[in-house]
């Protein structure tokens, strides 16, 4: 599965806004059409308190329209147990925080098979630990001041350097701007993960589509 993850772990990793007035589903959906029109090749659903009904319905159009691009699709704070009804397609894996599944047990369930990403804050004991346990891949942050989550700890720069050894690929994560691209990737950063940077405040598709290209392009020219 390492190369696999590391094929799969890099560039523009997007993740979904959560459900609210403006961004409706169907919004959602299909803004990250648009971020596939423009390049994106992975993305997290990220949505919380949904009914799980409606949630696989939602999981499945993401899925079929991730397929269709050959893109990949990671479940945010999806316990294992229940992953098999999500299965196929474009799905990937889960990813979890230290409040969710934790990671040994998330990998003891689902097996090598499936991306099992870990976020780790600002703290590299939790990336070695998580690693450790069978984690896919490490995310740091917040790197930078966030919208998304204003009161998350701060990440410094420093360790996505050290968590070069962990032979995991690592995810930056928090306020990042197109401007930050090139710092988080020469840090060491193998994906920047973007909500609000890439999708704006609310839902505008040719606009997502636009911005997409230049975050694709951002990232490639630093490989």
């Amino acid at each position: 599965m390492s190369e696999l993850t590391n094929e799969l772990i890099r560039g523009v990793y997007a993740i979904t806004p959560e459900r609210s007035a403006i961004w409706t589903p169907d919004a959602i959906v299909d803004c990250v059409a648009a971020a596939l029109e423009g390049g994106v090749r992975l993305f997290q659903c990220r949505q919380k308190n949904w009914d799980q009904a409606e949630l696989i319905e939602f999981v499945g159009q993401l899925n079929s329209l991730c397929e269709k691009y050959d893109a990949a699709l990671i479940l945010n704070d999806v316990p294992s147990g229940e992953f098999s009804k999500f299965d196929g397609g474009a799905l990937v894996g889960v990813h979890l925080g230290k409040t969710d599944e934790a990671i040994a047990q998330a990998r003891s369930r689902l097996g090598a098979k499936w991306v099992v990403g870990a976020s780790c804050y600002n703290q590299f004991e939790l990336a070695e630990q998580a690693v450790r346990n069978g984690a896919s891949y490490v995310a740091f942050g917040a790197m930078y001041p966030s919208g998304t989550k204003p009161n998350a700890v701060r990440a410094e720069l420093e360790l996505l350097s050290k968590a070069r050894d962990l032979g995991v690929p690592t995810v930056a994560i928090g306020g990042i701007t197109l401007a930050h691209v090139p710092e988080l990737m020469k840090a060491g950063a193998h994906a920047v993960a973007v909500v609000n940077g890439l999708f704006g405040v609310k839902p505008d598709a040719a606009q997502v589509c636009s911005v997409a290209q230049q975050w694709v392009d951002a990232v490639e020219t630093q490989y």
